[in-house]
């Protein structure tokens, strides 16, 4: 998925996509809901003191009409 088709998703503009990924933002708990619900992830994926590990292929090749 895009930056661009993400931010649409979650109804944000393209650099808040952006410095999620770099690190230099966090997510509030609303946005971080939302990012979860479009991949079907649980929020810890994205609030967590130790590291997620990375997405199994099973998450991977999921769409979202699998859910």
């Amino acid at each position: 998925m895009s930056r661009a088709a993400l931010a649409e998703e979650v109804n944000v503009n393209v650099q808040t996509i952006g410095a999620l990924e770099r690190g230099d933002h966090y997510p509030s708990l609303d946005l971080a809901l939302r990012i979860c619900d479009v991949f079907d992830l649980p929020v810890e994926a994205v609030f967590s003191r130790t590291e997620f590990g990375p997405l199994s292929a099973e998450l991977y090749s999921r769409t979202k009409g699998q859910k």
